[in-house]
């Protein structure tokens, strides 16, 4: 009789335990990136003049504008008073008295100041004098109540103090400067900086010599909801002095 047929090779289709579990991690992780990218942080922000205008339609184009303070997880107050917040909202004011009065109010709301005007001005000074663009300038701080120092600022990846002699300038602070600070303030809170740093008035510590009991703004990184002090910043003279004054300053307000 003629041999048997040689059995057909099956390819198998069926996936192996080890093989699910090394694949659904990384599933799950595109999965969790695609809901990260779609989603928007919802952002109240509180203001009636034109100020406040520029900065709602600067957030609208990273988060979902609501005017709603009471129930948004991010508060964005560019004038006025925010009213009631989410016992666990992040709320940025206009100043560092305002940061402390609202702080005592609500214990629980993790509240910081807008200060960065100064150094936007001051960032896009440097840009101008470079010829570069404003992203190109990093690390310009704006400390105490609010004052620029390039110390440590880069500008097109070298130091701003080699195109400019003073480590305090005093730009004029326009209107779009304070837009940009408010925005990028809440922005920073809302998304996280990368590592960037961005200045805010924050409850002093007592690192650079500020004391306790005050806010003072200090250079931060934010990770999405929360942010942390730079440290190891060398002060010159000058610098120091002007932190003294604005720290002597805001204690006496």
């Amino acid at each position: 009789p003629p041999p048997p047929p040689t059995p057909k090779r099956v390819l198998s289709t069926v996936v192996s335990p080890r093989a699910m579990l090394s694949r659904a991690p990384r599933a799950m992780r595109g999965l969790a990136l695609g809901a990260r990218m779609m989603s928007k942080p919802s952002v109240a922000v509180l203001g009636s003049g034109p100020t406040a205008a520029a900065a709602k339609a600067a957030v609208g184009e990273w988060a979902t504008v609501t005017d709603s303070a009471n129930s948004a997880p991010y508060v964005l107050v560019v004038d006025g008073a925010p009213g009631s917040v989410k016992a666990d909202a992040v709320v940025a004011v206009p100043t560092c008295a305002d940061a402390a009065k609202l702080a005592a109010a609500v214990p629980t709301a993790k509240v910081v100041a807008v200060t960065a005007a100064p150094a936007v001005a001051a960032a896009a000074e440097l840009a101008s004098k470079a010829g570069v663009a404003t992203s190109e300038v990093a690390n310009v701080i704006s400390w105490g109540s609010g004052f620029a120092d390039i110390s440590h600022a880069t500008v097109g990846g070298k130091w701003a103090l080699t195109i400019t002699d003073s480590p305090l300038p005093s730009p004029a602070v326009t209107p779009e400067a304070e837009v940009e600070a408010a925005v990028s303030t809440i922005k920073a809170l809302a998304l996280g900086t990368d590592g960037a740093w961005v200045s805010m008035g924050v409850p002093a510590v007592g690192d650079f010599g500020t004391g306790t009991g005050v806010y003072y703004s200090v250079p931060v990184v934010c990770t999405p909801g929360d942010y942390k002090r730079v440290g190891g910043i060398t002060l010159s003279p000058p610098v120091a002095a002007a932190m003294e004054a604005s720290r002597a300053s805001l204690a006496g307000a």
